[in-house]
């Protein structure tokens, strides 16, 4: 079996010790280049999902695989002008909004994104409207991801995205915008003014490729 494949299996099955030696071996492994390490990464944590998906893991599995995958990166990292092709799928800006420090789905969402080769931005907690325009003028995303669990964050994201759209014109292109939690619905989602919501993680993946898709035909 080659290290690869080994590193495939040991991230599937959450072994982050095993995970991290082959790691540094595949890196150090004539022949293998970063850019095939964070595939056979993508690849994994894409499997992680579907046994998410089947009720074979829980989601404290999707979040120990998207760490898992940051520490795996760290090792790449000295690489990383090579692997910048990563992004292929496109930039995705994702955050808190203002007044919520819930972080575990807004991790896992982005563990998800970058299994399925997205850059992803992310802003943390509690991150202001002010900041989501600043890294929109900054980094121009595909598209922007505003996360919120508490009652108080749909005021937080209706504010975000009127700011986003009142510099349509200075920013030169309307990033389209997506909405989600655990207690998102469509009703919040027509208030808030965004383009789409989610409440899974794979989902948003799905939405973000559609409206990618989308943008670029």
């Amino acid at each position: 079996m080659s290290t690869l494949d080994s590193l495939y299996l040991a991230i599937i099955e959450l072994n982050e010790a095993l995970a991290l030696k082959l790691a540094r071996e595949a890196v150090a492994e004539r022949g293998v280049t970063p850019q095939m390490i964070l595939t056979t990464c993508q690849q994994a944590l894409r499997m992680v999902g579907e046994r998410y998906e089947r009720r074979e893991y829980y989601l404290s599995a999707l979040v120990m695989a998207g760490e898992l995958f940051n520490e795996v990166l760290a090792v790449v990292q000295p690489f990383q002008h090579l692997v910048e092709t990563e992004g292929r799928a496109g930039t995705v800006l994702l955050g808190t909004v203002r007044g919520d420090i819930h972080d575990i789905g807004k991790n896992v969402f982005a563990a998800a994104l970058r299994s399925h080769g997205f850059n992803v931005i992310d802003l943390g907690v509690d991150v202001p409207k002010e900041a989501f325009l600043a890294e929109t003028e900054r980094s121009r995303p595909d598209v922007i991801c505003l996360s919120g669990l508490v009652f108080a964050a749909y005021d937080s994201m209706r504010a975000a995205t009127r700011l986003l759209r009142r510099h349509t014109a200075g920013l030169g292109y309307r990033p389209p915008i997506v909405v989600g939690g655990g207690t998102m619905d469509g009703d919040i989602c027509s208030f808030v003014g965004a383009d789409s919501w989610s409440t899974d993680a794979l989902e948003g993946v799905r939405i973000c490729q559609e409206l990618l898709r989308t943008n670029r035909n």
